[in-house]
C-alpha cells in the first residue's frame, strides 16, 4: 500500500507538530524520544521547508544508528521495520512513502547532500570545512547522518592511502627474522605456507593488515611473533622499536596481556628471539584503545593526525568490538609510515555502537582473491586451524555449527556431545538445580577466599565458572542470576563483615572509564578483607592491584555478566543463559560469542525453540564500508 502524498511542514513548525507526524511510529515502539527531538531540532534550524517524507527519513536514519547500523538502507528498510514490528508484537501497519517519490524528495531536499564527493576526492577529516554541512547524506541507496557518512568515507580513504604506502624495504631480512622466530618457515600439510607465518609476514611488510580467525586459531601466537620479529629487525638495524598493543575494553586488554605474556615466555624458553632482550617484549603492556589515543571526551582524543602516536607498530586485538567512529579516530592517529595490524573474529558480536568494521574489512570469504582495486586485497589473512581445543573438541564443533547457521547440527551437538558440552532445557528442574548449585558453590569459594584476604584465590574462583546471560531482565536474565547468587552466598559472610558497599566477597565490574583512578570499562575485581581495611583486588599485567572501594566509581556485581560484556574473556566453564521468550537481541553472533568464551566447557540453558531462533537470526547491520573496501570487479 502506497501512502498518500504528505504535506510540506510550514515555517515555525514546533516539536508538538513533529510529535504528531511521528506519533504512529513512537506508539509502535519503532521511534524513541531521541529521534523526535532530533527531527524537531533539525526542522527548527532548516532555512526552508522540509517535507514530511524527509523528516521521517531523518528519524528512521537516527534510529538505525541507535541500533548499530551506520546508515539506513532504503531498499530494505521496509523489511527491517516489518521485522521490528513483528518482534514488538505490533499489529497495525506503518506505511512508508513510495520508493521513487521518497528518493526524489530526499534528492531535492535542502537538508540532504545528494551527490557526495568521491572517496578519494577530498580530505574529510575533523576540521574540514568545504561546504555547509547538511544533516543527511544520500549516497546511492543508503541514507546517512552526515557524521557517520564522514566516518565511513574517512576510514575508506585512510585504508586506501595506507594500501599505497611503502612496503618493507628488505623482504629478505624480514623472511630471515621470521624464520628465526618461527624456528624455520612452517608449512601446512599440503606444503603451502603456514597461515600464521603468512599473517606475520604481511603485518611486517604492509602498512596495514588484517588477521581474522575464530577462537584458538593462533591469533595471539601470531601477534607475539610479529612483535618479536619486529624487535629483531630493529635491533639488527640499531634502531629503537616502539610498539603498542591495544584492545577495545579493559577486560580484553587484560586478556591480551595474559595471552601475549604466555607466548613471549614460550619464545624465551625456546630461544627464538635472537638478540632481542626478553624484557623488551614484556614491557609492551596492552592497553585500551581509548587510553592509547589519550581519551579526553566522547569525541576528543589527545592523539590525532596533528599529534600522531609515535609507535612504529600498532596491533589492535578484538577488532570486532571496535565501532566505526573509534576506528576512524585510530586510523587518524597512527602515523602513515607506521604498521597497523587489526586482529579479530568477524563472526563475533559487533560493537555496541554503530558499525561492523571487522566483517566489512575481511569482506569476501576468500579476501586474498578480491579485486586489485580493493585497498585490503592481499592484506587479509584468515586463520582457520584451531589450536585452543583438542582435536575433535565438542565445544569447537558446536561453535562451528552455530557460525555456519546450521540449527540441526547445533542441536545434534548439544544432544550427543561429550563431557565438554551440556544442554539444560528450561523445563528440566533437576538439571537447572544442579547448574545453579555449581554456580553458587563457585561463588561461595570467592567469598571464602575474600574473607581470608587471599585476593589472588578470590579472583581465580570468580573466573572459574561464569554465567553469560543473553538479556538483563526476565527469566534466566542477568538480574535474576545476580540476585540468585547474591542471596545464596550471603549466609557465607559473617554479619560483622556485611557492612559497606560492595560487601566483602563481591566480584565487581567497572562500568565507566575513570582516568583519575586508572580504571577502564570492563575491568574486574573482588572485594577482599585485610586486617586493616577492605580492598578491591584487581588483576593486571604486572600483578595484583589494590584499590579502596570508595575509588571504584561506577560498577556492577560480577556474579554473572551479559554476553556482550564477555567479549575478550575466557572461562574454564561458561554457562550460556538464553531467555525463555524471544528477544531481538537473540542472534547467531550472540550465541557464537557466548559459546566461544568457554575454554573448554560450556553449558547452554535454553529451549530448542530459542536455540533455533538464535541460530537462524544473523545480525544484519546496514553499512556501506564493505562495498567501498571491496568494490565489485
Amino acid at each position: 500500500m502506497v501512502a498518500a502524498p504528505r504535506r510540506v511542514a510550514p515555517e515555525g513548525w514546533d516539536t508538538s507538530a513533529v510529535e504528531v507526524l511521528l506519533r504512529p511510529w513512537t506508539d509502535a515502539g519503532v521511534l524513541d524520544r531521541y529521534e523526535v527531538e532530533l527531527v524537531a531540532a533539525v526542522r527548527r534550524r532548516s532555512p526552508g521547508p522540509v517535507s514530511d517524507d524527509v523528516l521521517l527519513a531523518l528519524a528512521l536514519t537516527a534510529r538505525a544508528v541507535r541500533l548499530g547500523h551506520v546508515c539506513l538502507d532504503l531498499e530494505s528498510v521496509g523489511t527491517q521495520l516489518g521485522a521490528a514490528q513483528e518482534d514488538a508484537g505490533v499489529v497495525h501497519r506503518l506505511d512508508l512513502p513510495e520508493a521513487a517519490a521518497w528518493r526524489h524528495a530526499l534528492a531535492t531536499s535542502g537538508i540532504v547532500e545528494a551527490e557526495p564527493p568521491d572517496v578519494a576526492g577530498r580530505s574529510i577529516g575533523p576540521g574540514t570545512t568545504t561546504a555547509p554541512v547538511r544533516p543527511l547524506v544520500l549516497d546511492g541507496g543508503r541514507l546517512y547522518l552526515q557524521r557517520y557518512w564522514r566516518y565511513e568515507v574517512d576510514v575508506t580513504r585512510q585504508l586506501m592511502a595506507r594500501s599505497r604506502g611503502p612496503e618493507a624495504a628488505d623482504d629478505v631480512a624480514v623472511d630471515a627474522a621470521l624464520a628465526t622466530v618461527f624456528g624455520g618457515t612452517p608449512t601446512d600439510a599440503d606444503g603451502s605456507p603456514d597461515l600464521q607465518f603468512v599473517a606475520a609476514r604481511r603485518a611486517l611488510t604492509s602498512p596495514v593488515s588484517v588477521i581474522a580467525g575464530g577462537p584458538g586459531t593462533g591469533k595471539t601466537h601470531t601477534v607475539a611473533r610479529i612483535l618479536a620479529t619486529a624487535h629483531l629487525l630493529a635491533s639488527g638495524r640499531g634502531e629503537v622499536f616502539r610498539a603498542a598493543l591495544a584492545a577495545p575494553t579493559g577486560k580484553a586488554a587484560a586478556r591480551m596481556a595474559e595471552a601475549v605474556d604466555l607466548q613471549v615466555r614460550a619464545l624465551v624458553a625456546g630461544e627464538r628471539i635472537g638478540t632481542v632482550p626478553a624484557g623488551a617484549l614484556a614491557e609492551i603492556a596492552p592497553t585500551t584503545i581509548h587510553r592509547l589515543l589519550g581519551y579526553r571526551s566522547r569525541t576528543s582524543f589527545r592523539h590525532d593526525r596533528d599529534t600522531p602516536l609515535l609507535h612504529d607498530l600498532v596491533i589492535v586485538d578484538e577488532t570486532s568490538m571496535v565501532s566505526l567512529p573509534l576506528l576512524a579516530r585510530l586510523l587518524d592517529a597512527v602515523r602513515p609510515e607506521a604498521r597497523l595490524v587489526l586482529v579479530g573474529d568477524p563472526f563475533q558480536l559487533a560493537s555496541i555502537e554503530a558499525g561492523t568494521v571487522m566483517g566489512d574489512m575481511v569482506g569476501p570469504r576468500h579476501p586474498s582473491a578480491g579485486p586489485p582495486a580493493a585497498p585490503l586485497a592481499g592484506r587479509v589473512t584468515e586463520l582457520r586451524r584451531g589450536h585452543r581445543f583438542d582435536e575433535g573438541s565438542d565445544t569447537a564443533a558446536l561453535a562451528l555449527a552455530i557460525r555456519d547457521g546450521d540449527a540441526d547440527a547445533v542441536l545434534d551437538q548439544l544432544v550427543s556431545a561429550g563431557p565438554e558440552v551440556h544442554w539444560v532445557r528450561p523445563d528440566d528442574a533437576a538439571a537447572l538445580t544442579a547448574v545453579r548449585a555449581e554456580v553458587v558453590a563457585a561463588a561461595t569459594a570467592v567469598v571464602t577466599a575474600a574473607l581470608a584476604g587471599d585476593g589472588g584465590a578470590a579472583l581465580a574462583a570468580a573466573t572459574r565458572i561464569k554465567v553469560l546471560a543473553a538479556v538483563r531482565r526476565g527469566r534466566f536474565g542477568l538480574f535474576e542470576w545476580n540476585d540468585l547468587i547474591d542471596d545464596a552466598v550471603l549466609a557465607a559472610v559473617p554479619p560483622a563483615q556485611r557492612g559497606g558497599r560492595p560487601r566483602v566477597g563481591t566480584p565487581v565490574m567497572v562500568t565507566r572509564n575513570d582516568r583519575v583512578n586508572d580504571l577502564a570499562n570492563g575491568d574486574v575485581g573482588v572485594v577482599v578483607r585485610s586486617p586493616d581495611a577492605r580492598w578491591v583486588v584487581m588483576g593486571g599485567s604486572d600483578g595484583l592491584r589494590r584499590l579502596a572501594p570508595a575509588r571504584l566509581g561506577e560498577w556492577e556485581a560480577w556474579w554473572a555478566m551479559t554476553v556482550h560484556k564477555s567479549q575478550g574473556s575466557e572461562f574454564p566453564h561458561a554457562v550460556v543463559s538464553l531467555p525463555s521468550v524471544d528477544s531481538p537481541i537473540l542472534t547467531r553472533e550472540l550465541l557464537y560469542t557466548a559459546v566461544t568464551r568457554a575454554k573448554p566447557e560450556v553449558t547452554v540453558i535454553g529451549s530448542e525453540e530459542m536455540i533455533r531462533v538464535a541460530v537462524g537470526r544473523p545480525v544484519a547491520r546496514a553499512s556501506g564500508l564493505r562495498d567501498r573496501l571491496w568494490p565489485a570487479p
